[in-house]
């Protein structure tokens, strides 16, 4: 067995590597044999020494954890080992909407309508439960994903879909804030209000998908 990270992870190869940390695909290692496939998401130390950045990457962990519905990935642990903040989350066996749809177009195809209409539910119920989700008094979290996309779009093998990615949401139980007029997120799937860096809600995620 290869040496554990974070203490009980097995890491198996990198996904990729970005400007805040890297991805990793492991495995979750537990007594009785216990072993359970994992994404791993670590912030590179260097940024760790820099302001703001550890609330920055634990912001998304707040407000994914918050968060308990079949159509978005599901935080399990965010931690720190070694001087490395990290967050562990569900493994989704399977592929993001934007290799889907470009597989279809390398076979000039279409996805199927029914395929199409099945995801856009699916996802449109895991947002729905994002922006309805409450804290533990009842009070609205008000989260707005605002990255909609499909390479934010996961799409399991069994077809289950699953919304991803929350590390630009808005939410209320941010640490941080980003400065106001700043855009952030994927123009070509952007509200007109976010484009103009205005107030967002909801709608501009409906709006995305």
């Amino acid at each position: 067995m290869a040496d554990l990270v974070f203490g009980k992870y097995e890491v198996q190869h990198r996904l990729a590597i970005g400007g805040m940390g890297e991805v990793f695909y492991a495995l979750q290692r537990g007594v009785a044999g216990f072993e359970r496939p994992v994404i791993l998401k670590s912030l590179l130390p260097e940024l760790a020494q820099q302001e703001g950045f550890i609330d920055q990457f634990l912001d998304e962990a707040r407000v994914a954890a918050t968060l308990n519905h079949p159509n978005v990935v599901s935080i399990f642990e965010v931690g720190q080992w070694n001087g490395t903040y990290y967050l562990a989350m569900e493994y989704i066996r399977g592929r993001n909407l934007a290799q889907i749809i470009r597989k279809a177009l390398e076979q000039q195809m279409h996805v199927p309508p029914l395929v199409a209409v099945r995801i856009v539910r699916d996802a449109a119920l895991g947002l729905d439960h994002a922006h309805r989700a409450t804290d533990g008094a009842g009070n609205p979290l008000n989260i707005v994903h605002r990255d909609i996309s499909p390479q934010n779009i996961m799409v399991r093998d069994d077809g289950l879909t699953k919304v991803v990615d929350f590390g630009i949401a808005r939410a209320s139980n941010r640490a941080t804030r980003t400065a106001t007029g700043a855009l952030k997120g994927k123009v070509a799937y952007m509200a007109p209000e976010q484009v103009l860096g205005g107030d967002v809600g909801a709608r501009a995620d409906q709006f995305a998908l």
